[in-house]
């Protein structure tokens, strides 16, 4: 194949950015094996030995660039597949799950805010489990309550039990933490630095400790607070009704170490230096804008906007043009193959999303806005663009979207620059605690600022909207038709129909497809997370049936949004099994009718339970009452009552609730004990009739099954509690699935 003469079109058009073409092809395939097929390393071994041979095809093939994005995509499934060392790790860690351990170890990375506490990566030298020594079990997250940190190099001893990393909803945090070695966390009862790291690794966070307690000193809460964020994105004492208008006004991405923070941190340290030292300032200027970044906790966005800004200004000292696509792929093709698990993180995704969609659309939304000043005109377009950009990543991971964004960020961000400049000076400005008193009058002045438009716009209507389930595929739907919009609208004739058509298209398949999936999947049991309480749906084909209905009408609102398809608004039948708040309190309200109601056949107490049962029989449900013995056949299942036993006491907590077996057609089986008392699980295991393939332990699992139950259930039972937080009895196996951990666990049935 040779090159057409004048300017290349097509597939020519490639050989024109080869570095981009490389990275982008690197990036892409190494996060799509890290996410889609995780810890396949025979797939690892096979796509390393092919990479020869494709990089062979450079001599055949014509523009050779795409034989070698080819290679490189193939190398990148080896990095991303082939496993480490040690692959014997998670076994020995699985097999300790749940017991108590002493460890001590150095920090490999900085610690980062969680739930009330903090958690940090420990890479152990020494673990004591039950006073005997244990080894090669990999790394440790390791978490903790308190406002101590500690960051990278640091020397740290902790105690506490060890437990399998919690999982989300969103993703396979387990897969993620795999990546980096680590199968099990602590939850350390005691956590001390027991001394920081030493020489250049330790510099970072000795600066970090000295610039917080400058502040600390010189500003008020929660000025100071609030400057932390903004400065070292330092995230600890701000008031929570203050973070929740940072939330609904989109403000919060000033108090985390963004790209935007970064390239004001080198537009100040070059404007410094160049009067010293002419061209030679360059060198200097990366060495304090990577350290800077490091001082920050070396976030995603941070790491990002330093190697970019560090590319930008190498080239210009080298006297080499640069281009902003190359300089993105190639700092994501390097982020990734330093760490190929940052392929699941949301910061990775949201830097990289959001810095292309400001690319892309934030000129031709600046040019529909010249009326607008300038110095407002701006910031207004990179929130609109960046927002366009991360709207499905934002929707799944923070389940908020805010309209005033941005106004709120063009209100605020002019000043951002002149609040990153003035706070640097705090570090100098420590040694004269007087003039930093002095400089901080006029610097709280600007801050409180930030914090009353926050407080303003948050109290605007729709300011801000809650998303409470944000499905996957809606997202490809929503990519596949940006994407080819942006395209159509910069191109003219045929290839702008084409690109339109594109856009109708490819999301209405997407989400035909995931319609017709959704509506055609095979039986299954959920058991939904809605905090402190329990909620159960089965569904299949044939219709659903909910058991119980959690604590809280909205919570169960959303889980029920999550799981079932829009145009099924109907129930089959409504289970309650028991009075208390945790198993009713989510009724209030619902608004499915269901055909059925079934109910304890017993005399309990309360009238919650009673007010529910009697709002869906005004809508025409049929209400039913079980004891055991009983069975009912709905929606594909058969559930087959356990308890209560006849003249079983209603007045007695936990003595007389429904219990039951559904059996699916599959042969598959899942128990409900509702929250009955040992003796009451104990007459309801004479009355099942087979093994339990699943079983919701009551209570939440606070305490142990009745001996009789257990064994009834049978050996292969896989246990599941729903709650809230906190420790199951002891004596519960580590394989209880956790909705606490997990969400809502979904299993065939």
């Amino acid at each position: 194949m040779i090159e057409p003469e004048g300017r290349p079109e097509g597939i020519w058009l490639v050989a024109r950015f080869p570095a981009l073409v490389v990275a982008l092809t690197w990036s892409v395939a190494l996060a799509a094996a890290v996410v889609l097929v995780p810890s396949q390393p025979v797939l690892g071994a096979i796509a390393a030995g092919l990479a020869i041979p494709c990089l062979g095809l450079a001599l055949l093939v014509r523009p050779a660039v795409l034989a070698i994005a080819l290679a490189f995509a193939l190398v990148a499934v080896g990095r991303a597949e082939l496993p480490a060392e040690d692959v014997q790790a998670a076994t020995r860690a699985m097999a300790v799950v749940g017991q108590s351990a002493v460890i001590a170890g150095r920090v490999s990375d900085d610690s980062r805010p969680a739930a009330g506490g903090a958690e940090v990566l420990v890479e152990p030298d020494r673990i004591s489990i039950g006073g005997t020594a244990a080894s090669s079990i990999g790394n440790l997250l390791v978490r903790w309550r308190g406002p101590q940190e500690a960051f990278f190099g640091d020397r740290v001893e902790a105690s506490g039990k060890l437990t399998l990393p919690r999982d989300l909803p969103a993703f396979d945090r387990r897969a993620y933490l795999a990546q980096r070695h680590v199968f099990l966390e602590v939850a350390a009862a005691s956590f001390d630095v027991v001394s920081t790291g030493a020489g250049l690794a330790g510099l970072p966070g000795w600066l970090r400790a000295r610039y917080v307690a400058a502040v600390d000193q010189a500003l008020p809460a929660p000025h100071a607070s609030v400057l932390l964020g903004i400065v070292l994105g330092v995230r600890q004492g701000i008031p929570p009704n203050l973070e929740n208008a940072l939330i609904a006004t989109g403000l919060i991405h000033l108090l985390v170490l963004s790209g935007l923070k970064v390239a004001v941190f080198a537009r100040i340290v070059q404007g410094a230096l160049r009067p010293l030292l002419g061209r030679q300032a360059a060198w200097p200027a990366l060495a304090l804008i990577g350290l800077y970044a490091l001082a920050g906790g070396a976030t995603p966005a941070a790491v990002r906007a330093a190697i970019m800004g560090g590319l930008a200004i190498a080239a210009s000292r080298l006297g080499r043009p640069s281009h902003v696509w190359t300089s993105l792929a190639l700092t994501a093709a390097g982020m990734l193959a330093w760490r190929p698990e940052l392929a699941w993180d949301v910061g990775f995704q949201l830097s990289f999303a959001g810095t292309a969609a400001i690319i892309l659309l934030t000129p031709s939304i600046e040019r529909r806005l010249r009326a607008v000043p300038a110095v407002f005109r701006e910031p207004f377009a990179v929130t609109c663009a960046a927002q366009i950009g991360t709207l499905p990543m934002m929707a799944t991971d923070f389940h908020v979207l805010s309209p005033i964004a941005p106004l709120a960020n063009a209100l605020t961000l002019p000043i951002l620059p002149v609040l990153v400049a003035a706070g640097l000076l705090f570090g100098p400005l420590a040694f004269t605690p007087e003039l930093a008193r002095l400089a901080a009058t006029p610097l709280a002045g600007l801050i409180a600022y930030v914090e009353q438009v926050s407080y303003l716009l948050a109290r605007v209507p729709a300011a801000a909207f809650a998303v409470g389930h944000f499905p996957t595929w809606a997202g490809f739907a929503y990519y596949s038709a940006l994407g080819p919009a942006i395209a159509g609208f910069g191109s003219q004739g045929r290839r702008r129909a084409a690109a339109l058509a594109t856009a109708v298209v490819a999301p209405t398949l997407i989400a035909g497809v995931a319609v017709g999936v959704w509506a055609n999947a095979p039986p299954e049991v959920s058991v939904l997370n809605v905090g402190d309480g329990q909620a159960v749906l089965l569904r299949g084909p044939l219709g659903a049936i909910l058991i119980d209905a959690g604590p809280t009408p909205q919570r169960l609102k959303d889980e029920l949004g999550a799981q079932l398809p829009p145009w099924q608004t109907k129930l089959d039948a409504i289970v309650i099994t028991a009075p208390t708040v945790g198993h009713v309190g989510g009724f209030a309200g619902l608004d499915r009718p269901a055909a059925t109601v079934l109910i304890p056949d017993a005399e309990l107490t309360g009238t919650a339970w009673r007010t529910a049962a009697l709002e869906a029989a005004a809508r025409g449900a049929r209400i039913a009452r079980m004891q055991a013995g009983s069975t009912v056949r709905i929606a594909g299942f058969t559930l087959e009552a356990i308890a209560p036993a006849r003249g079983a006491p209603g007045d007695v907590v936990g003595a007389a609730y429904l219990a039951f077996r559904v059996v699916a057609a599959s042969g598959r089986t899942f128990c409900d004990l509702s929250d009955l008392d040992v003796d009451a699980q104990t007459v309801a295991a004479a009355a099942l009739s087979g093994p339990c393939t699943y079983l919701v332990l009551p209570g939440g699992g606070r305490s142990m099954l009745a001996p009789e139950l257990e064994k009834s259930a049978g050996a292969a039972v896989q246990l599941i509690a729903s709650r809230s937080a906190g420790r199951l009895a002891r004596g519960f196996p580590a394989t209880v699935l956790r909705t606490d951990q997990e969400g809502t666990i979904t299993l065939p049935m």
